[in-house]
């Protein structure tokens, strides 16, 4: 049914003949369960680019098979399956420029296909771009992170929730016969022996990844998501990980340069991503209320790798400086219908503010998304993950007392016990948002 595909590449874009360096397929069942899985090395004929990060060594890649000679047996592993991925464009886009090599166009169009990170803004509400953020969301294992197995193996782990929450009315289901009925050109067999890392190298591990985190890798989960989500997020989550990682290749605005082309991102629109992807990233900094120099310097990095104007950087500190002041009681001015999110330990139980909420004519939600309108915070400096999320999306935060006193409710018996987890009705809740498949 299913051929989740990783790979793991020399750089960012085709545009700068990076090629692929390990690919992995996991084949998966209509009912989301593996039936096998196949992953080999492959020599890329150049440079192996991040090895720091995706932890292939060179010795290793020099034994490996071409891609021609895995091509013939990789077109029987996704022929008459549905092809899947974390970040799909971005493996497709590889995929392609390795098939064209062989003067064999890849048969499958841009939308055909799933995309498990694009899937995740209306399945995992609140979920960001990253594999790692996603199957968190999802209670998925990832381990191994930065090998193409182990990361084809936590897509297909995410693929397989994602069949849960959606069965039987799968949002692609109408799509799959024209997935399926691909007819695949002809690649002759060749004979290889498929070779693995002898060791797991430098690539990083989800458990260990934030052991020395700077700004980039403490904010990447907390970037927001974009409208526009099928044009900006496979950009976008490239970008998120070569700035955490602290990579990017020796011509770096080049390199962004070459990757939104192979992504066809015209010229204005890549340029808005980029001040707004600053913006963010400064609203977030300032979470805390205090910028250090090192958060400085990764500012005035990531805007000069960018190539935005001088200035960008002072400009988006002083936007985040302003958006940052908490909202007062006189300010709260509500549309009816507007999402409003809670978090931290109260007083009472959640599930008090969100009768209180609908009273009111506002919507409870249980995640941060582009749409939500409010975050009611216990602790308006809070660093929790909603209130980074909320500040990366610009979302206004009010206290929870301040909250109070625009509502006009009175103050909890001063013997009441603090309440952080979700009740049973917004458990409830929650769960039927997700079964209703909500765009929210």
């Amino acid at each position: 049914m299913y051929a989740v595909v990783d790979t793991e590449t020399t750089g960012l874009s085709p545009n700068l003949r990076h090629r692929i360096a390990e690919i992995a397929v996991v084949l998966v069942d209509a009912r989301g369960n593996v039936e096998d899985e196949w992953c080999t090395l492959i020599n890329p004929d150049r440079d192996l680019g991040p090895q720091h990060i995706h932890g292939i060594r060179g010795a290793d890649a020099r034994r490996a098979p071409r891609f021609e000679d895995i091509a013939g047996h990789l077109v029987q592993l996704l022929q008459g399956r549905v092809l899947a991925a974390h970040n799909l464009r971005f493996d497709r886009m590889f995929l392609d420029a390795e098939f064209d090599r062989l003067g064999v166009p890849f048969p499958l169009a841009n939308n055909m296909g799933l995309c498990t990170m694009t899937l995740s803004s209306s399945l995992l509400s609140g979920a960001g771009r990253s594999l790692r953020d996603c199957c968190s969301a999802a209670n998925v294992p990832l381990t191994g992170w930065h090998s193409a197995l182990a990361d084809a193996r936590a897509t297909a782990g995410l693929l397989g929730r994602y069949i849960d929450l959606t069965d039987p009315d799968w949002p692609w289901a109408a799509d799959v016969p024209s997935f399926t009925d691909v007819m695949w050109p002809h690649v002759p067999l060749t004979a290889f022996e498929i070779c693995t890392r002898s060791d797991q190298g430098p690539a990083a591990s989800a458990a260990g990844f934030e052991a020395d985190a700077g700004l980039m890798e403490r904010l990447v989960d907390f970037m927001p998501r974009v409208d526009s989500s099928d044009l900006a997020d496979p950009y976008l989550a490239v970008l998120d990980e070569a700035l955490s990682d602290r990579y990017l290749s020796a011509d770096e605005s080049a390199s962004l340069r070459a990757l939104a082309e192979s992504l066809e991102i015209p010229k204005d629109s890549l340029f808005n991503l980029h001040r707004e992807y600053l913006n963010a990233l400064a609203r977030l900094a300032l979470a805390d209320d205090h910028l250090s120099e090192e958060e400085r310097a990764d500012l005035y990095r990531v805007a000069d790798i960018l190539d935005l104007p001088e200035g960008a950087v002072a400009a988006a500190l002083e936007a985040a400086r302003q958006s940052a002041t908490p909202l007062t009681p006189a300010q709260l001015d509500l549309e009816p219908g507007s999402l409003i999110v809670f978090t931290g330990a109260m007083a009472e139980e959640r599930e008090v503010w969100m009768q209180r909420a609908a009273e009111h004519g506002w919507v409870s939600h249980p995640a941060v998304t582009k749409k939500v309108s409010l975050v009611v915070a216990a602790d308006v400096d809070s660093l929790s993950g909603k209130a980074k999320k909320a500040r990366g999306y610009g979302i206004p935060i009010m206290s929870v007392e301040d909250f109070r006193a625009a509502l006009g409710y009175a103050q909890p018996d001063a013997n009441a016990g603090l309440h952080e987890n979700w009740g049973d009705g917004e458990r409830l809740w929650a769960k039927a948002l997700r079964e209703e498949r909500s765009d929210y």
